[in-house]
């Protein structure tokens, strides 16, 4: 049997040691409490900090977003190309105009990475570029270069240039700025042809009118030679050649006085297919003899009606002397054939491109009168319109500078390409549009 007073066990000093860790582990607790609580308290503010911050973030993200989108419509909206490069000279952004401008609408891929040389083709003053920018430092403002298009069209450019540089001032690209003013050079250089052809008018009418008047004591005198010669045959024909000279001459004076003649122009809507048939018809009667083996040739396809708006009498000099000058150019056995049809216009950008002025909305009257002649060389085609300038031995080069002056005239261009069996003059003019 145990004693009852062995089991008697003291647990006093038990007891005060755990009452001390209770109390210990309690003082952490409402320490940690604290601790929470003020961390509790930090997350509050740093957690609406934060929220601020974002949405100052989102702010100025959209800010930027309407910036760039801002920036993007101007740089898309501007008639003027701009493209940018960074230092390797590739392409990093692009605008439509610049685009527009190559002619590289059909085969450019934005999602492509282009080499700057890829798409512009200087063939003239290239040293005026981005790239040159870039690796010369030196911006560039108000140079000219000549570039080839996508089509093959030479354009002059006039180009400005910046460097693109990052917040420390390093340089990252170049930003090339340029604008089409092959137009603005073609009217300058026109500009400046019209003022020497009207000088040139001016002086050749005064002479013209100073030779004339006794041209015709020479013509009145040689007629009454060659008639008190009746029985002097050798003399008579010399008489007679002196006429015929002086009535030569008389027709270049007077080709002189129709070139140098500014006349008013009276426009009415016609029919263009009738029109050219009568001027056919009318020239073959007056200047192609029965049984001449030269001939001309009309095809007006199956086009709808085209109606112009010309002065028929000023308008059929035109064409008649590029039907002369067919028939000259092919001698004897001389072929020469004149098509008439519409043209849209953005076919005839593709066809023309530069080298011909072009004017309308959305459809162009086109005539071509094609020799079959010897042609003409290149170096020579750029010359023919200009007054006296002829191919020909005995021309008087005047017959086509007046054609281009009548149609000049009348809002349209005359231009003439070398063909593989003659020469091809191609006139276009605006079709009258329906109100």
């Amino acid at each position: 049997m145990i004693d009852k007073e062995t089991l008697d066990i003291d647990f006093s000093d038990d007891i005060a040691e755990f009452t001390e860790r209770y109390s210990s582990f309690g003082n952490i607790i409402n320490r940690m409490q604290r601790q929470y609580l003020s961390l509790k308290d930090i997350y509050t503010k740093q957690s609406a900090e934060l929220q601020s911050v974002n949405e100052s973030l989102q702010l100025l993200v959209e800010e930027n977003r309407s910036v760039t989108e801002f920036l993007n419509s101007i740089l898309n909206s501007l008639s003027s190309g701009v493209i940018a490069v960074n230092r390797k000279g590739r392409i990093t952004h692009i605008n439509p105009a610049a685009v527009r401008i190559l002619g590289i609408e059909d085969s450019f891929d934005h999602r492509q990475d282009y080499a700057y040389d890829d798409i512009m083709l200087a063939v003239e003053n290239g040293r005026y570029s981005a790239v040159a920018t870039v690796d010369s430092g030196m911006n560039i403002d108000g140079a000219r270069k000549m570039v080839e298009t996508y089509h093959g069209t030479i354009l002059t450019l006039t180009v400005s240039t910046s460097l693109l540089k990052d917040d420390n001032g390093e340089i990252v690209g170049a930003v090339e700025m340029f604008s089409d003013i092959s137009k603005l050079k073609r009217l300058e250089e026109q500009l400046s042809r019209m003022k020497i052809l009207a000088s040139l008018g001016e002086m050749a009418a005064s002479i013209a009118h100073e030779i004339r008047n006794p041209l015709v004591g020479i013509s009145g005198y040689a007629a009454l030679l060659e008639r008190d010669l009746n029985y002097d045959s050798r003399h008579k024909e010399m008489a007679k050649k002196i006429v015929t000279g002086v009535d030569s001459i008389n027709r270049t004076i007077q080709n002189l006085l129709d070139f140098a003649r500014n006349d008013k122009i009276h426009k009415s809507p016609v029919n263009l297919q009738e029109y050219l048939s009568i001027v056919l018809d009318n020239f073959r009667q007056e200047h192609d003899p029965a049984g001449s083996r030269k001939s001309i040739i009309r095809d007006f396809g199956e086009s709808p009606v085209i109606v112009v708006e010309l002065d028929s009498q000023l308008f059929k000099q035109a064409v008649n002397n590029l039907l002369k000058n067919g028939l000259e150019a092919g001698g004897k056995k001389a072929r020469v054939a004149v098509r008439c049809s519409t043209l849209p216009l953005d076919e005839a950008h593709k066809k023309y491109g530069k080298r011909i002025e072009l004017s309308g909305l959305e459809t162009l009257a086109e005539i071509e009168v094609t020799d079959n002649g010897p042609g003409i060389p290149d170096d020579k085609l750029s010359k023919i319109f200009t007054p006296f300038y002829s191919t020909k031995e005995n021309g008087t080069g005047l017959g086509l500078a007046i054609a281009w002056k009548i149609i000049k005239s009348h809002g349209g261009d005359l231009r003439a390409d070398a063909t593989e069996t003659g020469t091809t003059f191609s006139i276009v003019m605006p079709v009258k549009t329906t109100q």
